[in-house]
């Protein structure tokens, strides 16, 4: 985990354990079920939060409305996850183009356009939801132009 950059995810895990074993309720950031503790967001929905966890689970501590600006950018990087799990599942390869449109660091353009087909290309291993695709970006002459990535995708990594 160290080299990966988690080391202490391990420590995080055990506290978690222990609080749900021994109704502890500690204050630890877990993803959860919003249930409202985000209220920009829809209940249904995954968050990464401050909770208080025992033996019952998480209970997330809700905190009130963002401002718009903040509001805003959580919204739309919500929404460009949902589309991403959604293109994940289904292989759709427009939901997956949105998620990169709606993306606020992804640069729009030929240039997002190539970044999101090398990708495809290089994970083809892992992705055989975008088999279709992948043949027809390849059968196109879509290369992984990236030097470090072409050398760890034809070594199979």
């Amino acid at each position: 985990l160290a080299k990966r950059g988690g080391a202490h995810y391990s420590d995080a895990a055990c506290e978690t354990i222990a609080s749900i074993y021994g109704n502890k309720l500690s204050h630890i950031v877990v993803t959860t079920k919003n249930n409202g503790s985000v209220p920009d967001l829809p209940a249904d929905c995954a968050v990464e939060v401050s909770a208080y966890i025992g033996s019952t689970g998480a209970r997330a501590i809700a905190f009130g409305p963002l401002q718009p600006a903040q509001r805003g950018w959580l919204q739309c990087m919500k929404n460009m996850e949902l589309c991403v799990e959604e293109a994940a599942v289904t292989g759709d390869y427009g939901l997956l183009m949105q998620a990169f449109i709606l993306n606020p660091q992804t640069v729009s353009g030929q240039k997002m356009v190539n970044v999101l087909n090398e990708l495809l290309i290089a994970h083809e291993k892992y992705l055989p939801q975008f088999a279709d695709k992948i043949a027809e970006l390849k059968a196109a002459g879509v290369t992984i132009k990236d030097d470090v990535a072409r050398e760890l995708t034809e070594k199979g990594l």
